[in-house]
């Protein structure tokens, strides 16, 4: 099956089921979808999104976010789902680089982002595994701005409670590259517009970043994910324990989800 969408105003779309777990079974295809901003879907896109039958959008943008850039209605059954803002020390939203960053400085600030982000989404990222729950094994929408950062992190914890292994949770995380070229999104639109980004104030001063270092927020880079899953190794011995102890997600609600998604 093709894992990424042919939706042409979309960002990022794609299909983030089909792969093998540990014990053997698989995650089911067309019931879990990532993305990016859903507003700039053209009607024609956006009517082939609503065919694949969501119940759910989890919503993991913050509220400037949305109201820079509203979900169109994907139909009375559907429910969306965002969170309060909680804590988002994000080292890039409000952050003003002076012209003449490295690029270093700017992937290191990646990786220390990645590295406390599971803290600050806790909140939202304890909400998605909810809002899986609800739709008890019907597609549901995981998405944030351009689908790569709170998405991914919430995705690949998604994979991981159902036994999705760590390489293939890498896998999914980078396929961002292939999806997607960001660099180009920027250029059409920041908000509202069809392939548009939907920007918000907090994150527009990365448009006046040169290309090269701004590529060190745009790109999916594994070792941002890995950071991700160092701290919670940490803190917590284990992103299995992470899921447990921090998003209430142990061993039986494992095993309900899997029993929903894996076939």
């Amino acid at each position: 099956m093709n894992r990424i969408l042919p939706l042409p105003s979309a960002c990022n779309f794609r299909d983030f089921g089909g792969y093998e777990t540990r014990d053997g079974r698989r995650v089911r295809w067309g019931r879990l979808y990532r993305s990016g901003a859903l507003a700039p879907l053209s009607a024609e896109d956006l009517e082939r999104v609503r065919a694949l039958g969501a119940r759910a959008v989890l919503d993991l943008r913050r509220a400037d976010e949305r109201l820079v850039a509203p979900n169109p209605d994907l139909g009375p059954e559907v429910i969306e789902w965002h969170w309060a803002e909680g804590e988002e020390r994000s080292p890039i939203a409000g952050r003003n680089f002076p012209p003449q960053v490295d690029p270093a400085v700017v992937r290191a600030a990646m990786l220390a982002m990645y590295g406390e982000m599971w803290q600050s989404l806790r909140t939202r990222l304890r909400g998605v595994f909810g809002g899986l729950a609800d739709a008890a094994g019907a597609p549901v929408i995981l998405h944030c701005t351009v689908g790569k950062d709170r998405t991914g992190i919430a995705a690949a914890l998604v994979l991981t409670a159902l036994g999705v292994p760590r390489e293939r949770v890498l896998e999914d995380y980078v396929l961002t590259n292939e999806a997607v070229d960001l660099e180009e999104r920027l250029a059409r639109g920041v908000a509202g517009a069809v392939g548009g980004l939907g920007l918000a104030e907090s994150t527009r001063h990365l448009l006046r970043l040169p290309t090269e270092v701004r590529a060190m927020v745009l790109r999916a880079d594994p070792d941002y994910l890995e950071a991700a899953f160092a701290g919670m190794e940490r803190e917590f011995g284990g992103v299995e324990a992470y899921l447990e102890r921090a998003l209430g997600v142990d061993a039986a609600a494992r095993e309900r989800l899997a029993g929903e998604l894996l076939e």
